[in-house]
This record gives structure tokens, sequence and C-alpha cells, in this order.
């Protein structure tokens, strides 16, 4: 299974301009979401309210079963002028059918709601993950969620 993360455009514009940082502790989150959403780049918002397969928060996996809604909260957050990184994240007995993962800042920023981050495809095929009461582990590259060059 491979990974890959992505990172949304219009972040990087707020994060080079310093309208938006990754050190706020406790607001920078990673959702689990079902392959009924289409990422994109382009993207901007967790939530833009439109309902289709734009929306990651309308495509987010359902409360319950080890996962709570808008997911978890990324700790040991670590940022310096060439990487982004933080803490594993680990979700304990797991029941549930996802295929990305959506990291966002949930906060609002001068006029941006939920500003996305990055997207993950966990498995290259592109194919699903399915747990069925297990753990699941986000184990972030040794050298960093997000370089910056």
């Amino acid at each position: 299974m491979a990974v890959q993360i992505t990172k949304y455009t219009s972040y990087l514009q707020y994060v080079h301009s310093g309208e938006i940082t990754l050190t706020d502790t406790g607001k920078v989150m990673l959702a689990l979401v079902t392959s009924g959403y289409t990422p994109s780049i382009t993207h901007t918002i967790w939530s833009p309210g439109t309902n289709d397969s734009a929306d990651p928060a309308y495509n987010e996996v359902t409360n319950g079963a080890g996962y709570t809604t808008n997911g978890a909260v990324v700790a040991g957050l670590s940022v310096n002028a060439t990487r982004f990184d933080a803490s594993d994240v680990v979700w304990t007995g797991l029941t549930k059918v996802f295929r990305y993962g959506v990291l966002y800042l949930n906060d609002t920023y001068l006029t941006i709601i939920k500003p996305l981050i990055a997207y993950i495809l966990f498995d290259s095929t592109p194919a699903n993950i399915t747990m069925t009461g297990g753990d699941f582990t986000v184990q972030w590259s040794g050298s960093g969620i997000i370089t910056f060059s």
C-alpha cells in the first residue's frame, strides 16, 4: 500500500504569504474521507457546502465505531524553514471504509473558513481501506508531512 500526500494550492499560497501558520496547537486536523470525494489541488476549504464530490466534509466517514466527526487532532506540531511534521495519528478500534485523509485547519483565518492543507491517498491503486475494529495509524514520513522548497 503506497501513500501519497498532495498539497492544496491555495494553502501553500497562504503559508508563503504568512497569513496562515502550521503551529496552531489543536487546530490541525486529519479527517478520513470516503471515495465519494474527488480530490483536486484547487479545493480550498473543508466544507464548501456543495454536498458533492468536491466537498470533503460531505464525504467524511460517519461518527462512531472508533472515529469522531471532524477527524483527529494532529499533535506534536513542528515547523521549520524546510518542513512541517507532527506526531503520528492513531484511531483505535476503527471500523470504517475510507480512501483519503484530509489535513485541514479547524479554524477561520482571515476570511478562510477551515482551509485545506493536503490530502492523502492511502492506497495508490486507488482502493478503499477497510478497517474492522483494528487500530489505524498514519505514520508520517521521516522527512516530514510537507516539505517546503
